[in-house]
């Protein structure tokens, strides 16, 4: 779904508010990733910001079964219609509010792409379905396995001299 900057400008208030729904195949064939945004323009700037729902479909790092887990979060995002960068010059210096996105004269956004990065963004790092999981046998006997290198061997019989 895109949205045309244009139109937003066009608004007496320039301001937009956007009810998102579209089922994603990565996260869940069944549940639609939910989102109520509402996109601003404020001179050469876009603001987005709402919230998003998700129900998603993901496999424990531990015991490397399936599990669903629900996500509830606000977002917002700043874009820009022209780039940051002043002069044109090929270095500029990054200051806080330099992480915006560039649109480099685009008249649109594309909110499924705009939602489907906020929700991979939140999306935890070690995915573990309960926080009783103590993995699966089959993980377990692999973690627990003794494993040396025999060409590790030699550093066994180092002794250290302490003066």
């Amino acid at each position: 779904m895109n949205i045309k900057i244009s139109e937003i400008e066009n608004t007496e208030k320039k301001v937009k508010d956007i009810n998102f729904s579209k089922i994603f195949e990565e996260f869940n064939k069944d549940v639609p990733v939910e989102a109520k945004l509402q996109i601003e323009v404020i001179g050469t700037l876009i603001k987005i910001s709402g919230r998003i729902k998700a129900k998603l479909n993901l496999v424990c790092d531990l015991c490397l079964k399936e599990f669903t887990k629900e996500f509830d979060f606000k977002v917002e995002e700043y874009y820009t219609k022209y780039g940051l960068n002043p002069n044109n010059s090929d270095e500029f210096e990054i200051k806080q509010n330099s992480f915006i996105e560039e649109l480099n004269g685009k008249d649109e956004i594309d909110l499924a792409d705009f939602v489907y990065q906020s929700v991979i963004l939140h999306i935890p790092n070690k995915l573990v379905c309960d926080i009783n999981c103590n993995g699966s046998e089959i993980v377990n006997k692999y973690i627990k396995t003794d494993f040396t290198d025999p060409r590790l061997e030699v550093f066994k019989n180092i002794k250290l001299e302490k003066e």
